[in-house]
């Protein structure tokens, strides 16, 4: 079948209109795509930048101040052992002058005591409370550690004796897989955002 001169003259008038057309419509459906991408990019970003200046940054602060004020507590443990052995190697009558031995190892206790009231036992609130009010911004690796983070400073806050806080054997170890992962988000975020690649 033979195709009508006229419409063949009117498809060679309407071809420039519709080649424009399609070519402007397939550039905006492609403008489209790469805006859309573009936004959940940057969403994605604007939300990694909160996890890190919300939640994780902080958190990981927190964390590095217990563990310092541990880590200097384990050393000043571990000395005054050693000394109080050298004590008691030498003094035949240590029992007998026992107060005079002993006042300098109670202060040390008496001060670890007080700094962990002051310093220690508030930085564990205000990581429970960026856990409370910022769990939305965690990962989930992090989420599983909230019911023993909380356990864990629930039971410094209980007015328990402390044969009773001896029994129910607080440790911290078990949260230090809570804290290196902490820290492995908050160092992988930092990464990611500043565009560094790891080594």
């Amino acid at each position: 079948m033979k195709i009508p001169e006229s419409v063949i003259a009117l498809w060679n008038a309407a071809r420039p209109y519709i080649t424009h057309a399609a070519a402007v419509i397939l550039s905006a459906g492609a403008t489209c795509i790469f805006t859309a991408r573009h936004f959940r990019r940057q969403k994605w970003h604007e939300f990694d930048q909160r996890r890190l200046d919300e939640f994780y940054g902080p958190m990981l602060g927190l964390i590095k101040q217990v563990r310092a004020n541990a880590d200097t507590s384990v050393k000043a443990a571990a000395a005054s052992d050693k000394a109080w052995q050298e004590i008691c190697e030498r003094q035949p009558r240590l029992f007998e002058d026992h107060d005079k031995h002993c006042e300098p190892f109670q202060k040390s206790l008496e001060y670890e005591n007080e700094r962990f009231t002051r310093e220690d036992l508030p930085a564990y609130d205000q990581m429970l409370e960026i856990f409370k009010s910022k769990l939305f911004l965690s990962y989930p690796s992090t989420k599983q550690w909230f019911d023993p983070f909380s356990q864990y400073v629930d039971h410094w806050h209980r007015p328990l004796p402390p044969q009773a806080l001896m029994k129910l054997n607080i440790s911290v170890k078990p949260l230090l897989k809570f804290y290196a992962d902490v820290e492995k988000h908050a160092d992988d975020l930092r990464r990611k955002l500043s565009g560094e690649k790891r080594v």
